[in-house]
């Protein structure tokens, strides 16, 4: 069996939701949250990336401004507020945490450690955020921790993931395990701008060895029954799979469509009275457009400012085509009969492969059809609504 820190974690947490999200992978949409530290790991990625030039306060600032994705939110606003957060957690971790003052070894590293239990080998995954070689030549796992809540610090001292990563790093550099070298495992708290940190030894390694033999024994029991209970948990609420979940099911249970006469009835009333008042509204804007163009005339303008952004008039020109004059080209060439009716697209697809002195006399054939003006709204983004 091959598991991920993470799909061990989320078995332990509630067997269930592992099955949907590991055995039959469920497709589900990211949220808010995992694309928010999704974009802060890649900013901390690339500011510790080892390099000649080491990126400025404001590299970072752009490139989380360029990646910033608002479609996941339900206002501006609440995206907005994130995006601030962002922002302001990255301004504070650069100000404490020059990449230059580090000896940053490796950043988003994967690793596989070997697993024997009974006669079966399993293997456990996972991906560490950055290695640093701290000064004395020992090793720093550090894990970035985007969550609002910090643990105490007995639970980061028997935290699974940074115990799993201690292995991970012991397989990488077995020279830890023979010099029997104290390991610094580090969550680092963005919200917070806070560091939590434990030291792990070869003890412990073999702690994690024989905690993990009996998560997998139990993994392996859920598999061979087909038993993977939904746990009620603090996470219920965010989790992906509600709709999947015997807690929630009902919660999503979709109502019958109605169908009689007076249901029916009140939906055309309904439609009726909303179609008369976008009516109106379209006849109101009519209007509105008409007067402020009198004004533009009036007072020789051709853009009107407001409170809440300004107005532009644009002149449109269309254009018509002798049709005698066209056929008289065309027609020799056989190619009349694609632009019978003429089409400005389809007859650009065709001027563009004849002859240049062709192409002239079909451009004298162009006339002025007619000319109008068109008003746009600009509106102001920076004004609060």
């Amino acid at each position: 069996m091959r598991i991920s820190y993470s799909a061990l974690e989320t078995f332990k947490r509630c067997p269930l939701k592992f099955k949907f999200q590991y055995i039959d992978r469920l497709k589900t949409r990211k949220s808010k949250d995992a694309l928010f530290g999704t974009l802060l790991h890649s900013a901390l990625k690339l500011l510790h990336e080892p390099g000649l030039i080491i990126p400025t306060e404001e590299d970072i600032l752009k490139f989380v401004s360029d990646k910033w994705d608002s479609t996941p939110y339900s206002t501006e606003q609440e995206s907005a507020l994130a995006f601030g957060q962002a922002i302001k957690i990255v301004k504070d971790y650069y100000a404490k945490n020059y990449p230059a003052d580090f000896d940053v070894l490796a950043l988003e590293t994967p690793f596989e450690v070997p697993l024997q239990i009974g006669s079966e080998q399993h293997l456990i995954t996972g991906k560490i955020d950055r290695v640093d070689k701290l000064a004395d030549g020992a090793l720093e796992i550090i894990d970035y921790k985007t969550t609002k809540k910090m643990p105490s610090q007995e639970s980061v001292d028997k935290d699974l993931q940074l115990a799993i990563y201690h292995l991970g790093v012991a397989n990488r550099w077995p020279s830890l395990i023979k010099e029997d070298r104290p390991l610094k495992t580090s969550l680092y708290f963005l919200k917070h701008g806070t560091k939590l940190s434990s030291t792990r030894n070869a003890e412990n390694l073999a702690e994690t060895k024989d905690s993990l033999s009996k998560d997998f024994e139990t993994i392996n029991k859920a598999y061979k029954q087909s038993n993977f209970q939904a746990i009620p948990n603090a996470l219920c609420d965010w989790c992906e799979f509600q709709k999947n979940c015997p807690y929630f099911k009902h919660k999503f249970k979709e109502e019958k469509i109605f169908f009689n006469d007076q249901d029916v009835k009140a939906l055309i009333g309904e439609y009726t009275k909303l179609s008369q008042e976008i009516d109106e509204r379209d006849e109101r804007l009519k209007q509105i457009k008409t007067d402020m163009s009198k004004f533009m005339d009036q007072e020789g303008l051709e853009r009107l400012f407001g409170d809440d952004g300004y107005i532009t008039r644009s002149a449109i020109q269309r254009f018509k085509y002798d049709s005698e004059t066209l056929r008289a080209i065309l027609e020799p060439l056989g190619r009349w009969q694609e632009v019978l009716k003429v089409d400005d697209v389809k007859l650009k697809k065709v001027a563009k492969e004849l002859p240049a002195d062709k192409r002239s006399k079909i451009e004298e054939a162009r006339k002025l059809d007619k000319e109008y003006k068109t008003i746009s709204l600009k509106k102001d983004s920076k004004k609060k609504k």
